[in-house]
């Protein structure tokens, strides 16, 4: 029998994302396993309503991107390769459901409350909501969330851990251990994480929320949750939000309708554990 060359392997991976059905297919070991680590394991009720297929066949120690037959982009960096595709693939899913606003936000619920947590990149978002996990709250997300209607539905992207996470987080510790870094655009590494990874339920459910975090930072202070008045929330909500309509006034009108029907509040983030206690009053 004659054996296989490594030309001939086809390893497959296989995700859904807000029925988005994801095919990635490769002849190489070690990028089949860098895939598992931007596998979405989120669960939702989405019926399927789309297919996205990438192959990525190594030649010559040479990654090469197919998306239907066309090749998008090569590179010897498997490293690269990774952090590409993971782009690719929430790009292209992003692109199924362009009709709706996209606002830059952690969402999650804690006891039976639904709430989002928006605010400037590097504001806390991620390493709140990830340790809010291990305080009985459902996170679904460290990034964005859609709107469509009064509803929010969470976008299941890996959530993006920072070399610094496990010190402001040390439950987590032993889990960011064993997961793989890679570089991050700001500069230095970040893992991919999500709940999955430290033995929760990652579900994905859509409906109304009830309160709406905005994230200024205040490093090494102490935290305090102050009432923020509805416009001036819908007006930083807006300069977190993307892929407005050409007239975008019933999108617009559409976000503003969804702060009137939330509480709203600014977070003066500094102290971790102050912020976690603060937040589950509120949405006790």
């Amino acid at each position: 029998m004659l054996r296989k060359g490594p030309e001939k392997i086809r390893l497959k991976t296989e995700f859904t994302i807000l029925g988005i059905k994801i095919q990635i297919i490769t002849n190489s070991n070690e990028l089949d396993h860098r895939v598992q680590d931007i596998k979405v394991h989120a669960k939702d009720s989405f019926p399927v309503s789309g297919a996205l297929t990438i192959e990525v066949p190594q030649k010559e120690g040479e990654y090469v991107i197919l998306e239907q037959g066309e090749e998008l982009v090569s590179s010897t960096d498997a490293e690269w390769v990774t952090l590409y595709l993971h782009e690719l693939i929430n790009f292209r899913v992003s692109w199924h459901m362009r009709e709706l606003i996209k606002i830059h936000a952690a969402s999650g619920s804690l006891g039976g409350k639904r709430f989002l947590l928006a605010g400037d990149k590097g504001a806390g978002k991620t390493t709140l909501v990830t340790r809010l996990l291990f305080e009985d709250a459902s996170i679904y997300g460290d990034e964005t969330i859609l709107l469509r209607g009064s509803d929010a539905i969470p976008f299941p992207r890996k959530f993006h851990l920072k070399e610094g996470t496990p010190s402001l987080v040390p439950q987590i510790a032993l889990i960011y251990d064993k997961l793989t870094s890679y570089p991050a655009y700001y500069g230095g590494r970040f893992c991919f994480f999500d709940p999955t990874d430290a033995g929760f339920d990652w579900q994905i459910t859509t409906g109304k929320l009830d309160a709406i975090f905005y994230l200024e930072p205040r490093h090494q202070e102490r935290t305090e949750i102050e009432e923020c008045p509805k416009w001036l929330l819908a007006q930083k909500l807006m300069l977190q939000a993307s892929d407005f309509a050409a007239n975008p006034e019933s999108q617009i009108a559409q976000l503003c309708h969804v702060v009137e029907m939330t509480d709203n509040f600014i977070i003066h983030f500094g102290d971790l554990d102050r912020a976690v206690l603060l937040l589950k009053e509120l949405l006790a």
